[in-house]
């Protein structure tokens, strides 16, 4: 792959990572040729890794008797990091009641709010002796249905405070979606907006209020008003309620105590309730954005996400560190395409973060000659599929061939990442520059061996931002069946993937979702990479239909409305030459949309399982569900 982007000395030395590894080098008296060799210490050492990097960033932690940093367990999942401790993840954003910028909330209908840390904190306080005065106590559940806006971390902040556990759902999840979440967490209280705004329209979400409080159990309601200069909702009378403004320190809890419920994205059975604990969303969220964001005090991210996606609770982490983040909610492409470009000037954000495709249509639409056009940008993130190679040089070449291109990818399931971007290393065309600090990752064979070809993600050893368990999962027994099944005692991510010679990742899409051809297996992302190459061609998904012990490629493409003559077969030529016959699909249809989650990854599961007529259910992960039945209609043997 081309190299891109090669830091210069002084920014390399300039990183937060390369001033963490020689406080390291210092502390333990080692040297460290080059980042491979501080990583493969990191995982060889973990209980000094994770003790010094909680030490750096002075995380306030309390020690009881007993107190272990690593407690080995013979099961994975069992094994606990700083075990019998007491912390709480919100003491870092409250020991800072500076003047400093928070939050920078823009509306798609143009309202902005600058939020302070002492304002911040003034209103989380405020919020979280309110719900005290409701009688909440530690791990009652909290819900919020709510769009990206500050009173949704404000209410995050003021339950973890007081140890209350936080789970959240976008505005634009239906009601059924909602229901199928909260209904399995039973919570106490539901913090519900009253409407948003999205392409231009007002959407009133809250008039289904009634119906969702039933089905919930009847929780205490707590209206968020949408952001506006006239304010009167339940909870701006809260903030301002001299009654709930006494200042009390954040309750200290186990290190492993619930923090957020997140879910799963499956489309069988309700969503899988995925259970982050205090301590481990902390220590990690500060190792990723510091070391390998290279987050700054005045650092200012523009994250583009939903608080339904966990890049929402991944950039909320910016508090920790005392930096400043942009909260956008409203459609990305409304009502210009150049939406988030101009974001992006009008905040001076300094990194722009999105899923995958956000930059893809940013590509498709950019029609101007000029280069660097977004020069504030120190660092672009991307996440939620693979970045291809070209979007990649796009970024370089068109936003800011200054910047580091810092692709990610984790999930839902470790609320963090597996495999990152690296400052201190050169940035590579559609490459992940490196495994995370302390993440002991492997690519495995389907017979559990390394290998050096495309195989499982997998994950060798304990970190702390696994799962602390499934809600209602006493036994582990879908937390096993989700990470365990695979390799004995070795936690299998579902990504296909391979290493590269300069060190870093390249993601062929999820293994689950792979194509196995007369038993060839092939990576989806090699396809999608490989049709960038027609510009007619918007959006593609690459799903396996079973027929005669076989499994044949079908391709369904989203495309303009001018189709070139004989497409088909320049596709499948195209296909052959560039890749193999093995992954020139038996049939090409053409479809109005490609389904896809909220996130913005391909739900290429979910059209396997339609058009093999398998049952599918959790619709409410889609994010466009409207377009299934399309796909149902479909006659693949005809």
């Amino acid at each position: 792959m081309a190299k891109l982007y090669q830091p210069s000395l002084k920014k390399i030395q300039s990183t937060n990572l390369y001033n963490f590894k020689k406080a390291v080098e210092k502390k333990f008296n080692r040297k460290f040729s080059d980042y491979k060799n501080f990583w493969q210490w990191s995982n060889q050492y973990p209980d000094q890794f994770w003790k010094f990097l909680k030490d750096h960033f002075d995380i306030p932690l309390v020690q009881k008797k007993t107190f272990k940093i690593l407690n080995k367990k013979s099961q994975f999942w069992k094994t606990v990091f700083f075990d019998k401790s007491l912390v709480n993840y919100y003491q870092l954003i409250f020991n800072n009641m500076s003047q400093d910028l928070a939050i920078h909330f823009v509306g798609e209908n143009n309202f902005e709010e600058k939020i302070t840390y002492k304002n911040l904190n003034n209103r989380v306080n405020s919020l979280s002796n309110y719900f005290k005065s409701l009688k909440i106590k530690k791990g009652d559940v909290i819900a919020g249905y709510l769009p990206n806006i500050p009173d949704t971390i404000i209410s995050f902040l003021a339950a973890a405070k007081i140890g209350a556990v936080w789970s959240s759902c976008s505005s634009d999840f239906g009601i059924k979606a909602v229901v199928d979440r909260f209904s399995q967490l039973n919570p106490k209280v539901l913090i519900i907006g009253d409407y948003y705004f999205y392409n231009g329209k007002k959407f009133d979400y809250s008039k289904n209020l009634s119906q969702l409080k039933r089905k919930l159990n009847n929780p205490k309601i707590i209206n968020a008003g949408y952001p506006s200069t006239n304010q009167i909702s339940q909870l701006s009378k809260i903030y301002s309620n001299k009654k709930y403004m006494i200042n009390n320190p954040p309750e200290q809890v186990e290190f492993n105590h619930p923090l957020y419920v997140l879910y799963s994205s499956g489309t069988t059975g309700l969503p899988k309730c995925i259970t982050h604990g205090h301590g481990g969303s902390l220590i990690q969220h500060v190792k990723e954005l510091s070391l390998h964001t290279n987050v700054k005090e005045n650092t200012k991210m523009f994250f583009l996400t939903t608080c339904g996606w966990m890049m929402w609770n991944w950039t909320v982490s910016n508090l920790l560190l005392g930096s400043s983040i942009v909260l956008y909610d409203g459609s990305p492409f409304y009502p210009s395409a150049n939406k988030i470009i101009n974001i992006s000037k009008r905040t001076k954000a300094t990194m722009l973060g999105a899923g995958a495709k956000i930059y893809e249509a940013i590509q498709n639409n950019y029609k101007s000659k000029t280069k660097n056009i977004l020069k504030n940008i120190e660092c672009f993130i991307s996440t939620g599929s693979p970045l291809s190679p070209e979007t990649f040089k796009f970024i370089n070449k068109k936003l800011n061939s200054n910047a580091f291109i810092h692709s990610v990818s984790g999930g839902t399931d470790i609320v963090s990442c597996f495999m990152l971007g690296v400052p201190t290393l050169p940035v590579f065309a559609g490459e992940i520059q490196g495994p995370g600090l302390g993440m002991n990752i492997d690519v495995f064979d389907e017979k559990g061996k390394p290998t050096n070809k495309t195989g499982e993600l997998v994950c060798k050893t304990p970190f702390p931002s696994k799962p602390i368990y499934f809600w209602n999962d006493k036994r582990f027994k879908k937390y096993k069946s989700a990470y365990f099944e695979k390799f004995n005692n070795i936690w299998s991510h579902g990504d296909y993937v391979q290493k590269t010679k300069n060190g870093g990742y390249i993601i062929y899409g999820r293994s689950d979702a792979t194509l196995n051809p007369g038993g060839v297996r092939i990576g989806t992302g090699e396809i999608y990479n490989s049709l960038q190459k027609f510009d007619w061609i918007m959006d593609s998904l690459a799903t396996g239909y079973l027929t005669d012990n076989d499994e044949k490629v079908i391709l369904f493409l989203k495309t303009s409305k001018k189709l070139p003559y004989q497409y088909d077969l320049d596709v499948k030529k195209h296909l052959k030459s560039t890749l193999s016959p093995r992954h020139v699909p038996w049939k090409i249809f053409c479809v109005s949309d490609i389904p896809r989650t909220k996130s913005g990854k391909n739900s290429e599961i979910l059209v396997k399982k339609i058009i093999n007529n398998d049952t599918v259910q959790n619709l409410g992960a889609i994010a466009n569900s409207g377009v299934i039945e399309e796909y149902k209609k479909l006659k693949i043997n005809d």
